[in-house]
């Protein structure tokens, strides 16, 4: 039971530990309310001028779709017949931001100058400041980029192959502009690399072109002049046909040797590409070579060679028959050597290429260096069969070289025109087909980039958002005010709430409203005739003793009577650490309660610098303390009557500088022990204790000291000085009254107002209570 009992307890001291917390909290907030009010409106009128004098942005959009699996990537190492690429989105992005792609767009925003031409309205980016010259296209140029590279933004939309490029301005027009220049350039540049191996090849071609072009114009005309020179027309049919044969083999011969040059050309474009990747290795696979594979390159070669022979010396009876038989048999060890070349080939490029595929793509740096290597060894494969088939076609024209050689001699000059003339022929037919054939291929290469939705000019801007900044501004003012309240909190060390007492393990006695207030509400008069003396106003115990102000000392009066001592408290001394924090009013106030509960009391104004009790019961000063102490005046002649019964008081007297050493005599105590046979209370008005010593002289001669301390006037630290020399010399300490306690002030509003409220008879608390009150009355 005890134990439930226990825990029962400490949760409920627990729970209100942290309600009391947070109430704090809520007074911190409400006693600071002015300052957070000041320091949000001060917010929100700097984010309001900011909100609205900064230039609006606008912000377009353009999306492009990057196709990673249907086409061909900008490097050529990964072109060419069999297998896409799948390529990093990412690169594209940096492509994007590229210094290269970035000056494109600004060359290309400078040539086109206006955002509207029919109106002559500039494109604000290509304008150079007031504080730049631009001298030369070139430094205009990069001034632009790197404005572009400040106003342009990309991103990647997750889960997609789409790159949305967002061109931002203070103009709406130019912001579209922004966004589709830039992915226009993008666009052209994707296309323009990817038409790059068929563009090249379509320039060799053209060059060859032109140059087999002029030679068979050069043999055409040759031969034409000789007809005419010698009167010949034609040779017999056995020489005709050995000439087109011989002429389509150098045909062949040649044709093959231009794919050779090509070939060699794109090998040396890999091997240089390869070698800035990885150096090593690129003369590694340049030196790599298979005799098995070149041993079939060769049969295949003649074999091929076989077959176009057979077909050119019987092209009308080549389908039937017997030759239709040789040429199948042909056909089946054709596609054998193939089928065997395809796999030894594999074998060769997995043996090279350990732990990569030889099929496929890769998009990482590794699968790039993997795929340099496949290719470059598949093109020198190539270039191997190639040579392998000129070999064998330059074997052939030498056993035709035979048959031509045998032509009668009046003949052979003749042959020798036709034979070139028919050879250039089918060469620069040959050329002109794959030129031909190149050129559409290069048309039709459309890149792997597309524009699937151009940026459109913006009806809005994006920012400044009015709402959202000033919703943030609002936070932020807030936010700052309650900050900059409780870091005053936290600096400021000035008493304010018994609470703040509490936690420094001070026993509060009272709390004394400000009675400023009440004054007024009487008149607002200092003074007030009782009894034919004019008394301060301060004295509310006697003038309106039902108001919460006396029930506050009275609070004061069963506090002192009810601690804890192993002897009635009976002489009492009142102090404060500093001057001008209402001592002398609390012990004036504290002596009249005493006197209305009965008890007889005296009342000693020992402050002997600045003495006040009495101006505030409208009393002589002289003569008093000061002349009963140095024997100049009885006790009969000093006490001074006041219009409350069983009130009197000693004033100082008049001034002596051997006073403050009086006060610590023998004589002292023996007077002070003569009051406790006459007296039940006896009460002492002392200067504050930090000023002088007087108090600490004192407060070992009496049962108890109160230390009264002004709410927001005295610092806690000054408090505790002034309690470590009271504990110092011996003194009792009794307790704290906190005086001139403004309820609204310490707790920020009503609801602190309530709660320290104390209800007296005839006291109302504001206009509603009031009215309510005159309307009894006139009732009555």
């Amino acid at each position: 039971m005890n134990n439930g009992k226990g825990e029962f307890k400490r949760s409920s001291t627990n729970r209100l530990s942290s309600e009391l917390s947070f109430q704090e909290d809520i007074y911190v907030i409400l006693r600071g309310r002015w300052m957070i009010l000041t320091i949000f409106l001060l917010v929100m009128a700097g984010t309001a001028f900011y909100t609205f004098t900064m230039d609006p942005v606008y912000e377009s959009t353009v999306a492009v779709l990057v196709d990673t699996k249907g086409q061909q990537s900008q490097l050529p190492l990964f072109e060419g017949a069999g297998g896409s690429t799948v390529k990093n989105i990412k690169n594209e992005v940096e492509i994007l931001r590229s210094r290269l792609l970035t000056e494109a767009v600004a060359r290309r925003l400078l040539q086109k100058g206006y955002v509207d031409a029919v109106k002559r309205e500039r494109i604000p980016i290509v304008q150079p400041s007031v504080d730049e010259q631009w001298s030369d296209s070139s430094r205009a140029v990069a001034q632009i980029a790197r404005r572009l590279a400040g106003q342009v933004e990309f991103e990647i939309i997750r889960d997609s192959d789409v790159i949305k490029i967002t061109a931002k301005s203070s103009q709406p027009r130019e912001a579209a502009l922004l966004a589709n220049t830039y992915a226009e350039t993008y666009y052209e540049r994707n296309l323009f690399a990817s038409r790059t191996r068929s563009r090249s090849a379509r320039e060799f071609l053209d060059g060859q072109l032109k140059t087999r072009k002029t030679a068979l114009d050069e043999s055409e005309s040759n031969l034409q002049n000789y007809m005419e020179q010698k009167g010949m027309v034609s040779l017999d049919g056995e020489a005709n046909k050995v000439i087109d044969q011989l002429s389509q083999l150098e045909a062949q011969r040649d044709a093959a040797d231009i794919s050779l040059q090509s070939l060699k050309k794109t090998l040396s474009s890999y091997q240089e590409q390869l070698a800035t990747q990885e150096p090593n290795v690129a003369k590694a696979i340049g030196e790599a070579n298979d005799p098995y594979i070149r041993m079939l390159q060769e049969q295949l070669a003649k074999l091929e060679v076989q077959r176009d022979i057979t077909i050119s010396k019987n092209p009308v009876t080549a389908t039937q028959g017997i030759y239709a038989q040789d040429l199948r048999e042909i056909e089946i060890q054709i596609g054998a050597l193939r089928e065997n070349l395809k796999k030894r080939t594999g074998e060769f490029l997995q043996s090279l290429l350990p732990g990569q595929r030889t099929t496929g793509q890769s998009s990482d740096p590794l699968g790039f260096l993997s795929e340099a290597k496949r290719k470059i060894i598949e093109t020198q494969i190539e270039i191997q069969s190639l040579q392998a088939r000129k070999d064998n076609l330059q074997n052939i024209i030498a056993q035709y070289e035979l048959q031509f050689e045998s032509i009668p001699q009046k003949n052979i000059q003749f042959a020798r025109l036709q034979r070139a003339r028919l050879s250039n022929e089918k060469l620069y037919l040959l050329v002109e087909g794959k030129f031909n054939e190149t050129a559409i291929k290069e048309k039709s290469e459309f890149g792997y980039i597309d524009i699937i939705d151009p940026a459109i000019v913006p009806s809005a801007p994006v920012s400044p958002k009015v709402r959202l900044y000033l919703a943030l501004g609002a936070l932020l003012g807030l936010g700052l005010g309650i900050a900059m309240v409780f870091l005053w909190e936290y600096i400021d060390e000035r008493v304010r709430t018994p609470e703040e007492l509490k936690k420094q393990g001070y026993s509060t006695l009272t709390t004394v409203e400000l009675m400023n207030g009440e004054i007024k509400r009487m008149g607002g008069k200092k003074r007030i005739l009782r009894d034919g003396r004019l008394i301060d106003a301060h004295l509310l115990s006697f003038i309106n003793s039902l108001s919460p102000i006396a029930e506050s000392y009275r609070r004061l009066r069963t506090g002192i009577q009810y601690v804890k001592a192993d002897r009635p408290i009976q002489t009492i001394l009142v102090t404060s650490p500093n001057p001008s924090e209402g001592k002398s009013t609390t012990v004036s106030n504290l002596a009249i309660i005493f006197a209305q509960m009965g008890k007889k009391v005296i009342l000693l104004d020992t402050d002997l610098r600045k003495p006040s009790l009495h101006s505030k019961f409208g009393l002589e000063r002289n003569p008093g303390l000061s002349e009963l102490l140095f024997e100049n005046a009885a006790l009969e002649d000093v006490l001074r009557k006041t219009p409350i019964k069983g009130l009197e008081i000693i004033c100082r007297g008049t001034v002596s500088p051997h006073l403050p050493e009086a006060l610590g005599t023998q004589k002292m105590k023996d007077f002070i022990e003569q009051l406790k046979k006459q007296y039940d209370i006896i009460l002492f008005d002392s200067p504050p204790v930090l000023a002088v010593t007087d108090s600490l002289v004192l407060s070992t001669l009496v049962d108890g000291v109160v230390v009264v301390v002004s709410s927001g006037n005295t610092r806690m630290d000054t408090l505790e000085r002034g309690l470590e020399l009271v504990e110092n010399v011996g003194a009792r300490f009794l307790g704290v009254v906190l005086n001139n306690f403004d309820l609204r002030l310490a707790y920020g509003g009503y609801y602190g107002y309530r709660r320290h409220y104390h209800y007296g008879y005839g006291y109302s608390l504001g206009k509603k209570e009031r009215k309510g009150k005159k309307k009894v009355k006139s009732r009555t």
